[in-house]
C-alpha cells in the first residue's frame, strides 16, 4: 500500500508538474507571438506611416506656398480700394503686380502636378546631345539676362532613356545653376561614359552649398541658402524635386557635389545605348 501511495503521489506531481509546464509554454508562446506580431507590423506598417506624414507635411507646405501669393494680392488689392485718390495707374501697377503672382502660382501649381503625376515613359536609345542643345536652346533668354554664358560640350553619346524626360531633366538642372549663378560667369555642360553608363555634369561658379545642404536640395520646397547670393533667387523649391523624380522615371541618377562660394556639379548618370 505505501508502495502504491508513493507511486500515485509521484503520478499527480508529474501531472500538475506537466500541466504548469504547458502553462508556462502557452503563456511563453502567446507573449513571444504577440511581441513578434506586434513588431513585425509596426515594420510593415512603417513605409505606409512614412508616406503619410510625407503627404501631410507636403500638402502643408504647398497650402503655405499658395497662401503667400495670395495674401500679397489681397493685401495690393485691399489697399488700392481704400486709397481714395488711387488713380488708373495706380490700378494698372495693382493689376501687373497681381498678374506677376497669378502666373506664380502657375507656375507653383503646374509644378505640384507635375509632383503627382504618374507619367509613362518610353525607354530606348536616344541622344544625350540632342537633349542638351535643346535644353540650353530652352534657356538662353535668362541666361543673356545675366550674362551667363553656357558652354555645351556634351558629345555625341547615345543612352537608353526617353527623350523629352532627358531633355526635361537637363532643362532644370541648368534652371538651377543660372539662378544661383553671379553675373558674367559660366556654366559648362560636359560627357563622358564608364561602366556601360553616360554621365551628364552641369558645372557652375555660383555660391554652392553645404554639405548639409547638398543632402536637402532634392527635398520637396527646400531652398538652398540664399544669403550669400546678391541677387533674390525667385522660385518654391520643387524644381530639383521634379528632377529627382524625373530621374527615378527614366532609371537614372542624380548627384551633386558642391562647395560654398565655389559652385556646384550636378552629375546625371544613364545607361549607355548598346551599338
Amino acid at each position: 500500500r505505501d508502495f502504491d501511495t508513493v507511486r500515485q503521489q509521484r503520478i499527480e506531481d508529474s501531472n500538475r508538474s506537466l500541466v504548469t509546464n504547458l502553462v508556462l509554454f502557452n503563456i511563453l508562446t502567446i507573449t513571444s507571438g504577440g511581441l513578434a506580431s506586434y513588431f513585425l507590423a509596426r515594420r510593415t506598417l512603417r513605409p505606409i506611416r512614412e508616406a503619410m506624414e510625407s503627404q501631410a507635411r507636403f500638402s502643408s507646405d504647398a497650402a503655405h506656398e499658395l497662401r503667400t501669393p495670395l495674401a500679397v494680392m489681397q493685401s495690393e488689392i485691399e489697399v488700392e480700394l481704400r486709397d481714395k485718390k488711387s488713380s488708373k495707374a495706380s490700378h494698372a501697377v495693382a493689376l501687373t503686380s497681381n498678374l506677376d503672382e497669378v502666373q506664380r502660382m502657375q507656375t507653383l501649381t503646374e509644378r505640384l502636378l507635375m509632383l503627382g503625376a504618374q507619367q509613362e515613359t518610353a525607354i530606348g536609345p536616344v541622344s544625350v546631345e540632342q537633349s542638351a542643345i535643346d535644353a540650353v536652346n530652352r534657356l538662353i533668354t535668362p541666361a543673356q539676362a545675366k550674362s551667363i554664358a553656357i558652354e555645351n560640350n556634351v558629345g555625341a553619346v547615345m543612352a537608353l532613356t526617353d527623350q523629352a524626360s532627358l531633355t526635361d531633366l537637363l532643362t532644370i538642372v541648368i534652371d538651377n545653376a543660372i539662378k544661383y549663378s553671379p553675373n558674367k560667369t559660366t556654366i559648362t555642360l560636359d560627357s563622358h561614359t564608364t561602366s556601360g553608363r553616360v554621365e551628364v555634369r552641369v558645372a557652375d561658379q555660383g555660391i554652392g552649398m553645404s554639405v548639409d545642404e547638398t543632402t536637402k536640395i532634392f527635398d520637396r520646397f527646400y531652398r538652398a541658402d540664399t544669403s550669400r547670393s546678391k541677387t533674390n533667387v525667385e522660385g518654391h523649391g520643387l524644381g530639383l524635386s521634379i528632377a529627382q523624380r524625373i530621374a527615378d522615371t527614366i532609371k537614372a541618377t542624380i548627384r551633386v557635389e558642391s562647395e560654398p562660394g565655389k559652385g556646384s556639379t550636378f552629375t546625371i548618370s544613364l545607361p549607355l545605348a548598346k551599338k
